[in-house]
């Protein structure tokens, strides 16, 4: 298999059975979905549009792709072949448009599906006078990470987001560090409390700020999701916030002490890998604590009874290409996403790919009417457009 195919489901047919059903009473039956059409793309567009760059710089693109049948739009930059028409002025990579030292203008352009999205990029001869580095002097806890800015002002009087263009430092690695890797430049991490000036250099110019790293105390948690409701049987996963002096936040879920005040109704784990995680063992109430020193908060959860859904569909046979697709062997996994309001789908389930042409699996929910759709996930992780979308009230 091509390692850079998308994987499609051009349709397929969701059965839903509801298996066994507590406190609901449901008697099993199944229901075969009606056919509705996968989303079609109509136009892949491009933005920022008809942008203006000085050479040698850098200009981030996202293409995003236009669907109906469902109406929706999607991010598509990493599944577009892009391309520029003057390689002489500007390359393209990824949606990351890279400025030669010629002036002059070429056509970004993005395709999909048989769909193009293009937009100009004029270079400019501007050459930079000043570099702005912000947020100016931010202040962060030890082990936290800020990003940074830098913003050119040119000659002609424009300005640049050269973030991705400049190369960046810190004063004091040994206060934060900060990144000159693709994807993250810019990013400066804490690693002891002091102070560091961060630079930004470019162009003959540089840029500066001070980041200050403070050793933050812990002043409050928030426990989310708050009061959820849950079916018997399942599992809720709870997030700590910590909330610091300095007025910063860091998630917490790994390093508070959880607990259940009912572990007949649910318990809560404490272990690596899965702490926060609750389990409904019986109807009722629960209060779910989690606790960092002397500093606690809590939420209810309320289990409810339940039923269970079988869902089955069957496999994919071909790529967007049209090119066949094995099934046993081109796939990765399956997400079945499902909500209460058609088309708006709240929660989402991984199934690894059992490499068979049809598939079942099973979710527990509490009582009330689902919809229900499955995508496809191709070994080099693209994802399928949603197939059709089938419902079940029990």
């Amino acid at each position: 298999m091509s390692t850079n195919k998308v994987c499609t489901i051009l349709f397929i047919t969701l059965f839903i059975t509801v298996i066994t059903g507590c406190g609901g009473g449901v008697s099993t039956q199944a229901t075969t979905a009606s056919a509705i059409p996968q989303g079609t793309l109509q136009t892949v567009s491009l933005t920022p549009v008809n942008q203006s760059i000085a050479a040698n710089t850098h200009q981030q693109y996202i293409a995003t792709g236009t669907y109906i049948n469902p109406n929706s739009t999607q991010d598509i930059t990493g599944s577009v072949t892009w391309g520029s028409s003057n390689t002489n002025i500007a390359t393209v990579s990824g949606g990351l448009a890279a400025a030669l030292a010629t002036a002059g203008t070429t056509t970004i352009s993005a395709s999909y599906a048989g769909k193009t999205g293009a937009t100009r990029l004029m270079v400019t001869t501007a050459t930079i006078s000043t570099i702005v580095v912000t947020p100016t002097n931010p202040s962060i806890p030890d082990g936290l990470t800020q990003q940074f800015t830098a913003t050119g002002h040119f000659n002609d009087g424009s300005t640049q987001d050269i973030t991705v263009s400049a190369t960046w430092s810190s004063g004091t690695q040994s206060i934060a560090t900060i990144s000159n890797t693709a994807g993250s430049k810019g990013l400066a991490t804490a690693v002891a409390a002091g102070t560091s000036t961060i630079s930004a250099t470019y162009g003959g110019q540089t840029g500066s700020t001070t980041l200050t790293v403070t050793p933050a105390t812990l002043q409050s948690i928030a426990i989310t999701p708050a009061n959820p409701s849950i079916a018997n049987g399942s599992t809720q996963q709870f997030t700590a916030t910590g909330t610091y002096s300095d007025g910063t936040t860091q998630n917490l879920t790994t390093t508070v002490t959880w607990s259940s005040s009912s572990t007949g109704v649910a318990t809560i784990s404490n272990s690596a890998g899965s702490k926060g995680l609750a389990t409904a063992v019986g109807a009722g109430t629960t209060t779910i604590t989690g606790t960092s020193g002397s500093v606690s908060n809590h939420t209810t959860l309320t289990v409810t009874g339940s039923s269970t859904v079988s869902m089955t569909w069957d496999a994919p046979t071909q790529f967007m290409d049209g090119s066949p697709l094995n099934p046993g062997t081109d796939l990765q996994s399956y997400k079945l996403y499902y909500g209460t309001v058609s088309q708006t789908y709240t929660q989402v389930i991984t199934f690894s790919n059992p490499g068979t042409s049809t598939v079942t699996q099973s979710v527990t929910l509490p009582t009330g009417t689902y919809f229900f759709v499955v995508t496809s996930v191709a070994l080099n992780g693209n994802e399928s457009l949603y197939s059709n979308e089938v419902s079940k009230s029990f």
